[in-house]
């Protein structure tokens, strides 16, 4: 893969999952939508319940704080969003977007905030929008990294922060081994019906994949940085937890 394509798309073809480079959106979002229904209890056996602590740490980490008006973008069943309202409070608001029909019918149930069906690449809203931008363990599935960025740029307020949490190959080779032996555990666990079933681990593997695969820390900096975002900053827990912060100045 190039350098320019390394810019523009977040890991090579995995011909394993979809056929053709073109189907790479269609089965993101088939498999998303198939698993919504389990995905909350078959992240918790995945992350070992630490989730939901973590998540609120990177916001607060981050400078979100009461008042804030926030995106969250591929918003999943909510989990960031969660955490989001509990910090901004009733004087902040929180949007929750994402391209699965089925995620959101499940945060639905559970958040009572705006929810709107899109694409992380073409935003349905105006400039200067938001204080605080989010993305929680999704740029893997976007299917274009420049694009995203300029949305994500476009649509902060100047002065506003962009929150992106991801999962990144180790760069320590025995983490590297350890991180790569758990998902294969919690690939068969998953599998397992009753506990998950196919879909759930497929998409388990899939996940696995994708972080095997991501385009390195170093290009996702130096991409947020062409983009025009200043303060650009990666802090990493044990080698693969990734908090990517930038501002808009």
């Amino acid at each position: 893969m190039s350098q320019i394509d390394e810019k523009l798309v977040p890991h090579p073809h995995l011909k394993q999952f979809y056929s053709k480079e073109s189907g790479r959106e269609e089965f993101v979002n088939k498999i998303f939508d198939d698993t919504a229904s389990k995905y909350d209890p078959v992240n918790n056996i995945l992350s070992l319940g630490s989730g939901v602590r973590y998540r609120k740490q990177a916001l607060i980490r981050s400078g979100l704080s009461s008042g804030m008006d926030v995106l969250d973008i591929a918003t999943g069943t909510g989990m960031v969003a969660t955490s989001e309202l509990s910090i901004v409070g009733a004087k902040g608001s929180v949007i929750g977007l994402d391209r699965s029909y089925n995620m959101l019918t499940e945060v639905g149930g559970k958040l009572n905030i705006p929810l709107i069906q899109g694409d992380a690449n073409v935003l349905p809203f105006a400039d200067d929008s938001f204080d605080f931008v989010t993305m929680g363990y999704a740029l893997r599935h976007v299917d274009d990294l420049k694009g995203t960025f300029k949305e994500y740029f476009r649509v902060l307020k100047p002065g506003g922060t962009l929150l992106i949490l991801e999962l990144m190959r180790p760069t320590n080779k025995v983490i590297y081994q350890m991180v790569k032996l758990y998902f294969s555990v919690m690939i068969a666990i998953i599998s397992i019906p009753g506990i998950g079933g196919k879909n759930e681990g497929k998409l388990i593997q899939y996940y696995w994949d994708t972080i095997d695969k991501f385009v390195s820390s170093d290009i996702l900096i130096e991409t947020l940085s062409e983009t025009g975002f200043g303060k650009v900053k990666a802090h990493q827990i044990v080698n693969v937890f990734t908090e990517f912060t930038a501002v808009k100045t």
